[in-house]
Formats: C-alpha cells, structure tokens, sequence
C-alpha cells in the first residue's frame, strides 16, 4: 500500500469540523470539495506566514500528491513546521508516517513521542470545547496511539464531539456535518444509525463535500445498508465525478458499462474510465 493511501485512510483532520465559533477555513472547504489547486493556492501564503493549520493542510496535499507531485519529504517539512508549533493534527500526522516505515525508514520511538505530544495538545483543545479535538482525543484512546487504550474514555470524548459537531453543523459548517454524519454511520459514540448518518452526510454533499457523496452513493447501492436506491446512487456517483473524483468517475464507467441504474452506454462508460485513467 503506497503511504499516500496509508495518509489517505488514518489523517482524516482536515474532514473534522472547526469549532462553532471558528471562522470557516476556505483551504479547508476547497480541500473537502477536492479543489486541491485553490486550497494550495489559499493554503501556501498562509503557511509560509507561519499558519500551523495552513502548514499541516500543505503537509496532506504533498503527502497525497494532491494538486502537486507527490512528494513525503515536503509533507515531512510542512508537518514538522506545525508540529513545531506544537500543532497537535501535525504531530499526529508524523507520528503516523514514522510508524509506517514505508517511504521512510521506521522510527517507533519518535513516533511515540510524538503521539504523546498530539494526545497532549488534543487534551487541551478538547477540554475548551474544540469538538474536532475531542474527536481526536477520542481517537486516540480507542487505537492506544500515545496513551494506554481505554474505550470508556474513547466513547466520554466522542460523545462530547458529536454535542460540538451538531451544534456547528446545525449553523450550515459542511466539515462538521459530514463529521457528524460518520460518526453515526461509524457508530462512534453512539449507536450506529444509517438514517441519521445520512440525513447529516446529504447536508455535507448538498455543499460539495465529496467523501460525503461517495458515502451517500455507496449507501444506495451495496445490499448490506438496506438503503437500495439506483437513482440516488448515480446522483451522487455523478455528483462526485464531476468534481473531478476518480472514483466517482470509475463507478460512472462500471454503472453505464454494466448497464446497473440506467441503460447500457458503451461511449459513457469508455468516456469516464478514461476520466478515471487518466489521473
């Protein structure tokens, strides 16, 4: 599994809400939509002004090869900058890059401190209401990353996020209501509730968050949700390509190759395979 895949799958910092008083980060709503070039552009600036939260959005985009060239030395750069600041997403980040030992060689213990340090700077965020560092905190005692693993704790600090979540969801934030929306569908901190999780993930895609489109897809076309629903599946698989997501692009191919939804296409479906291919 490439790294970039590895970052993809565990640093989910960026898809968590800001608390309610915050003001919107537009990096951060350009990085949900998969705009990478304006969150770069937005990002950049702010981050060579010093922006710990900039530094790390930078550090993802690197990471991921998002918007530029893949490259895990300039995310290590950026993350270590905000980590610096002691920038707890940051640090967790490059916990989890040291622990990988995929690109680079693995290094537990730094990755341990380093996770203390993140459980550290979580806690104090979290316990001044920062609902995306209660999420994290919460996280982090579930996984046994930093700190010994206790899953009442998880459960006290995911149900204090999901409070924070709702309540900035409620004002419109989209990270906050797809944030919201997969922690039902997880069934962190609560019981897992597909309705509730969907109601809160349509919000977030309504907006153009795309992870929340793909969710909302995938609930309405796999069997196991019992949420079947051909029309709304292809809303949001087309949804999803159209901002430009390969695999939204992909599942277009398959649905207009196979014929599942609507009727078989062939010169559809070999027009967005080649969307996907061709990133």
């Amino acid at each position: 599994m490439r790294l970039a895949r590895f970052i993809c799958g565990l640093l989910l910092n960026l898809t968590l809400a800001l608390p309610a008083y915050a003001q919107p980060d537009q990096g951060k709503i350009a990085f949900l939509k998969e705009d990478y070039q304006t969150a770069l552009q937005i990002w950049g600036p702010q981050a060579e002004r010093g922006d710990a939260a900039a530094q790390n959005g930078l550090g993802r985009l690197y990471g991921n090869g998002l918007g530029v060239p893949r490259d895990i030395e300039m995310a290590i750069s950026w993350f270590r900058k905000a980590a610096d600041q002691n920038y707890p997403n940051a640090q967790r980040n490059l916990a989890v890059i040291f622990s990988g030992g995929e690109d680079i060689p693995q290094d537990l213990p730094q990755s341990n401190i380093l996770f203390q340090k993140a459980v550290t700077g979580f806690r104090e965020a979290a316990d001044q209401g920062d609902p995306s560092a209660q999420y994290w905190l919460g996280s982090m005692y579930a996984a046994g990353q930093g700190i010994d693993p206790d899953i009442e704790q998880a459960n006290v600090w995911f149900r204090k996020a999901i409070d924070g979540f709702r309540k900035a969801a409620e004002q419109g934030d989209p990270s906050a209501q797809y944030s919201l929306g997969r922690m039902y569908s997880d069934g962190r901190g609560v019981d897992p509730n597909i309705d509730q999780a969907i109601v809160w993930l349509a919000k977030a895609a309504e907006q153009g968050v795309v992870s929340a489109q793909l969710d909302l897809a995938d609930f309405y076309t796999y069997e196991q949700y019992d949420r079947r629903d051909g029309v709304q599946a292809f809303k949001w698989f087309t949804r999803a390509a159209e901002q430009g997501n390969v695999r939204g692009e992909y599942r277009l191919g398959i649905i207009y190759s196979e014929g599942v939804f609507v009727p078989r296409d062939m010169e559809k479906a070999t027009y967005w395979f080649q969307k996907a291919t061709a990133q």
